[in-house]
């Protein structure tokens, strides 16, 4: 395998691309693969167009001159400035999912931030990485009947020549308890080594478990800013009108998925609500949860960024360093709505690099 990886008196160290990094969750998830496999990892260079996000990005990682500083990927626009980025052995993407979304217009590949991902093809046709790993939404592999999926599939098997396995993850399968399903691509260029990572099991790797509930996770003392008035709870509470109904059900074990958007408060079938009586309960010695009848059932508050950030795998440390260099809420919602499951990211290139480092 032509990886171009060096080695140090410390021992390996495995290079990487980071696209559409947003606060940088495929970074944290390698920096904790590696440690935990006795490696390194370096970052040759990373793109973002979200200011906040570079912001957050920034202050939780160290940052080295060499690193390129892309920015939008669209300023790559000649085979020229992509050759000029430094070797690598693994490319990570989040792409933009809005295109392919379930709940956006689903305008795919017609929808300008959809042909960002032959921005992606063009990168791996030119840098050819031994490794990469695209993530986006289960609704790309229904979008225009699986037209979208299969078209994504053909150029990376058939016009770059990757063995590529696509799997659906679940983030509650990975140690955290929030339910988010999404579409991992993970291409190899070794056919030795993709058949060995063909036959890994993401799912059953005994993840540890730092969070085993909603409630494990909830802030006890916050600010008043996050509870509902009781003209909002109506609202929030609201099953739904007119043709449409969901059931709004709060106080979920397992967080409903974090969305970009939960800053503007969605009914309760779309983000996630804690009533006081809840936050303040316990489980027994038999693991059997019960409320706090002491406390107000009707208060009710949404999550917190801080909270929000555990559900996707943070240290509570990334949030501080964020709100230490003027990062709002809304941007942190917003950030931990589009980030990665640090936890699957992890688990799965721990994964790869176990069999092929």
């Amino acid at each position: 395998m032509k990886m171009v990886m060096k080695h140090t008196k410390k021992g390996k160290v495995i290079k990487y691309l980071e696209l559409f990094a947003g606060i940088g969750g495929f970074r944290l998830a390698i920096d904790r693969a590696v440690k935990s496999l006795g490696l390194k990892s370096e970052c040759v260079g990373f793109s973002e167009i979200d200011s906040n996000a570079v912001k957050t990005y920034k202050a939780n990682f160290s940052v080295k001159e060499n690193e390129l500083d892309i920015g939008d990927i669209n300023s790559l626009d000649s085979i020229e400035k992509i050759k000029k980025i430094p070797k690598f052995d693994v490319l990570f993407a989040g792409f933009p999912c809005q295109p392919f979304s379930l709940m956006g217009k689903k305008g795919g590949f017609e929808d300008s931030r959809g042909t960002l991902f032959f921005q992606i093809a063009k990168i791996l046709s030119i840098k050819k990485p031994e490794f990469f790993i695209l993530e986006n939404v289960r609704g790309l592999k229904t979008h225009d009947g699986g037209k979208t999926f299969n078209r994504i599939l053909e150029i990376l098997t058939d016009n770059l020549d990757y063995n590529v396995r696509v799997e659906m993850l679940n983030s509650s399968d990975f140690g955290v308890p929030q339910t988010r399903r999404r579409l991992y691509f993970i291409g190899v260029k070794n056919k030795k080594i993709f058949q060995q990572v063909s036959g890994i099991d993401f799912k059953n790797k005994n993840i540890p478990k730092k969070f085993k509930t909603t409630w494990h996770l909830l802030e006890r003392n916050v600010d008043e800013k996050y509870y509902l008035s009781e003209k909002l709870i109506k609202t929030i509470l609201a099953h739904g009108s007119g043709n449409y109904w969901s059931k709004s059900e709060i106080n979920r074990l397992t967080a409903c998925p974090l969305t970009a958007s939960m800053h503007k408060m969605h009914r309760a079938n779309q983000d996630n609500y804690f009533s006081d009586d809840f936050i303040y309960g316990k489980f027994n010695k038999e693991n059997i949860f019960s409320v706090n009848k002491d406390k107000n059932k009707s208060r009710i508050r949404k999550i917190t960024p801080l909270e929000a950030f555990r559900l996707q795998g943070f240290n509570d440390s990334f949030v501080k360093k964020a709100k230490n260099v003027g990062v709002s809420d809304t941007q942190l919602y917003r950030q931990a709505g589009n980030a990665i499951t640090v936890n699957v990211a992890e688990t799965v290139l721990s994964s790869i690099f176990k069999i092929a480092v």
